[in-house]
């Protein structure tokens, strides 16, 4: 077996449904119909930013959250989200100050700024503590993050892609506690 990771597109691309990839991980906010996917985990998001950033001193509350530079690493370049939305409903906005289309880039970016980022509590908290990032609760409340897995049903009876699902499903279970089992689209888990 030969393990091929591609970067997501700008744009939605049926790759699942045209066979350019059999395997997608991650919060899956858009999919075909058809496509068949399981819920893994959910995580929960938090405030990363430097050592010594200034927000790592005082109460943390969501005026001082939301007056703080921020990035964002979003795929498609967006400026908002859910953050943005809590805030709001607290009658505050923040300023982003750059979006990045990569997890990586936008640590690299936040070690070295006063820049704050979010990411994802316990699926990202070996790769912060190697960068020497620190994370802090996020003072609003925000939705969870679904992590599903998803593939196409022309996957469902090979031999070779059911394992690799259920080795997935192992290495995760392992990391991050007990999974879901596999439903259709549209289905609850």
């Amino acid at each position: 077996m030969v393990l091929r990771f591609l970067g997501e597109s700008h744009i939605d691309v049926p790759m699942l449904r045209d066979g350019a990839a059999d395997l997608e991980l991650g919060v899956i906010d858009s999919r075909e119909p058809e496509i068949r996917t399981q819920e893994l985990f959910t995580e929960h998001g938090v405030a990363v930013v430097r050592e010594g950033h200034p927000l790592t001193t005082g109460k943390l509350t969501a005026r001082r959250y939301a007056d703080a530079p921020h990035l964002n690493f979003s795929r498609r370049g967006r400026l908002t989200g859910p953050i943005d939305a809590a805030l709001a409903a607290r009658g505050l906005r923040r300023k982003v100050v750059a979006t990045v289309p990569t997890f990586a880039a936008a640590l690299m970016m936040i070690r070295d700024s006063d820049a704050v980022g979010l990411a994802n509590e316990r699926t990202a908290a070996s790769t912060l503590r190697a960068l020497g990032l620190r994370t802090l609760p996020v003072p609003l409340d925000l939705p969870p993050m679904t992590m599903e897995m998803a593939w196409h049903p022309r996957q469902d009876a090979d031999a070779g892609h059911r394992w690799l699902r259920g080795l997935v499903r192992a290495v995760l279970a392992e990391a991050v506690g007990d999974l879901a089992g596999e439903r259709p689209a549209g289905q609850g888990a």
